[in-house]
């Protein structure tokens, strides 16, 4: 059975045609769901051909493998030489048939590696006769989308969550952003969606509070900032992501959730992912709740916390065809290896920094010549 004919009640063609305009497109590429594992299932069940696989970029949570599973497709997971950097070439490395299926989360939803706009395109390209899945769960944190590229190639489907935005975790439903004859496809394969009351009146809150939004999103990247700059005085490693969440790489991940848990401080450990040892995941929360979490660190002994040696996986800074901004400019994105904190620099600014640093063997840097 399709996973999708067990949701009931509530029409949803407002919500829809609200979707659209809040897009800037037409109905007919919008396509509204109710559990994002379900309709990734549904996804896979409709690209599948035989002897095809799921390639997915970068790290990927359960729902992922969920869905994968009973689908019954073959994942693939691809890591570059670092897990903080989407890496186009391990991506194209493992697609083997036109046909294949590549799920990118962009940002990714453990690391918050993310592509180009022009890398997106080639892996679209590279699948003509399947599918690439966009995953733009942090679409409002992040800016860039794929969204762009649907009037030119067809086998793009960008997946949306409608409360992700504001923090809510209880509601999983979110809509599809598609070329209008792949959504009729989509139309043909999944009946109606409709919604549950409850779900609904969220879905419509969310739609409506743009001012909400901004306040929400400001106050995240404000919260992600003062965590950083309080952790890093106390000597834990962090990394900010275009996301809702900042990662920390501790010395004992399992003790430090352990404390942090007496204070009712939720944290996800991500020991368990490839190539992510001693990180741990902190979703921003409130200014209180963050205090909370800063204190249960400044209470707990240093020593499960303090890193002896640094993470100085860099981020790979590629300036070939791939990689391209959307408004011009061309971003490398860098870690700083003490804090890890990513930074976003254009060409011009970089160039700058290496005259700075030719010029400064004190490590200090001369006053501006501007």
């Amino acid at each position: 059975m399709n996973p999708l004919q067990s949701i009931s009640t509530v029409a949803i063609d407002d919500i829809t045609s609200l979707v659209a305009r809040k897009t800037k497109t037409s109905i007919g590429m919008v396509w509204p769901f109710a559990d994002s594992t379900d309709v990734l299932t549904s996804l896979l069940n409709l690209y599948y051909k035989p002897g095809v696989k799921l390639i997915t970029a970068g790290n990927v949570g359960p729902d992922v493998e969920i869905a994968a599973n009973r689908a019954e497709v073959t994942l693939e997971e691809t890591i570059g030489v670092s897990p903080f950097s989407g890496d186009i070439d391990s991506v194209l490395g493992s697609v083997t048939a036109p046909e294949d299926m590549i799920y990118v989360a962009n940002p990714n939803r453990i690391t918050g590696a993310n592509f180009s706009l022009s890398e997106l395109e080639h892996l679209a390209q590279t699948v003509p006769n399947g599918a690439l899945i966009i995953d733009e769960y942090y679409n409002d944190h992040f800016g860039l989308s794929g969204f762009s590229l649907l009037e030119s190639y067809s086998n793009i489907v960008i997946l949306r969550s409608f409360a992700a935005s504001f923090g809510i975790r209880s509601s999983d439903a979110g809509y599809l952003l598609a070329a209008q004859g792949t959504i009729d496809h989509i139309k043909e394969d999944f009946p109606e969606v409709r919604l549950s009351t409850t779900k609904r009146k969220t879905i419509l809150a969310t739609l409506v509070n743009d001012f909400a939004l901004q306040n929400h999103l400001k106050e995240v990247h404000d919260e992600g900032l003062r965590i950083a700059t309080e952790l890093n005085r106390l000597g834990v490693q962090c990394r900010l992501t275009a996301t809702d969440f900042i990662l920390l790489r501790v010395a004992d991940p399992a003790s430090v959730g352990n404390n942090l848990a007496r204070a009712k401080v939720t944290i996800e450990n991500l020991d368990g992912y490839q190539h992510l040892s001693n990180y741990v995941k902190y979703q921003i929360q409130s200014p209180l709740s963050n205090d909370a979490m800063i204190g249960a660190f400044k209470r707990m002994p240093s020593k499960l916390y303090r890193m002896k040696s640094f993470d100085r996986r860099a981020v790979k800074m590629r300036l070939d065809k791939h990689t391209a901004a959307p408004t011009g400019n061309r971003f490398r994105q860098i870690d700083d290896p003490v804090s890890g904190t990513n930074r976003h620099q254009t060409e011009q600014s970089l160039k700058r920094e290496i005259a700075y640093a030719a010029e400064r063997p004190t490590g200090k840097r001369p006053k501006s010549r501007e």
